[in-house]
């Protein structure tokens, strides 16, 4: 028999969300069937596993959403938590952290946290950073003061770059410094979502916020 790998949207990197520690749909090329494979647990924690059922395998689906619908027949009550939507929050969270490996992971690379000299990690100064931050703000305005088209990338003005820069900075910077970066943006989001001083009503009235 033929079987080919399917790509899931589901994921299973984070066992206490998920009922299956190990679990594959396969398609039969020369039937063109789904299979079902799960290794069923009852009892999944980040540190704790109970095995309750030994591997299974169900066959015959006559599609891969047959093969899902089948799984959440049997697994509903872990799967509809499992499988649901993720919320805004979550999308927000996710996505920070993401940039924050993507930029802090290409400059470790690229040497800019390692002693060129020795080779051993460096540790970076944290306000000569920020200031290096403050100077891609500072360059995106005199861009936009200017009208200025970026010199390494002319298809974006300056403006657009240099704020690019800046970003990337500051999510490096996280990421070096282990900061709690994406979990702090959604909060203070929300915060500031829900602060009084940011209601359009106050922001009219004697003393409020003008920008």
């Amino acid at each position: 028999m033929t079987n080919k790998a399917i790509d899931l949207f589901w994921h299973n990197d984070s066992k206490s969300h998920s009922p299956f520690t190990e679990y594959e749909i396969r398609k039969n090329v020369e039937t063109g069937k789904y299979l079902f494979k799960y290794w069923n647990y009852n009892e999944v924690t980040p540190t704790h596993e109970k095995v309750v059922e030994p591997p299974q395998t169900a066959t015959g689906f006559t599609s891969l959403n047959a093969a899902k619908n089948w799984a959440q027949g049997h697994f509903e009550e872990k799967l509809q938590n499992w499988c649901k939507a993720p919320t805004e929050r979550e999308l927000l969270t996710n996505s920070i952290q993401s940039l924050v490996n993507a930029c802090h992971s290409r400059a470790a690379a690229n040497g800019w946290w390692t002693d060129l000299s020795t080779g051993e990690p460096l540790t970076r100064n944290k306000g000569e950073m920020m200031m290096l931050i403050v100077s891609e703000i500072a360059e995106a305005m005199e861009g936009h003061r200017k009208g200025l088209k970026d010199d390494h990338l002319p298809a974006y003005g300056m403006e657009d770059v240099e704020f690019a820069d800046a970003l990337i900075r500051i999510f490096d910077y996280a990421g070096g410094h282990n900061l709690e970066l994406a979990s702090a943006f959604v909060d203070k989001l929300d915060y500031n979502n829900n602060r009084a001083d940011h209601k359009i009503e106050n922001r009219k009235k004697d003393g409020g916020k003008k920008y």
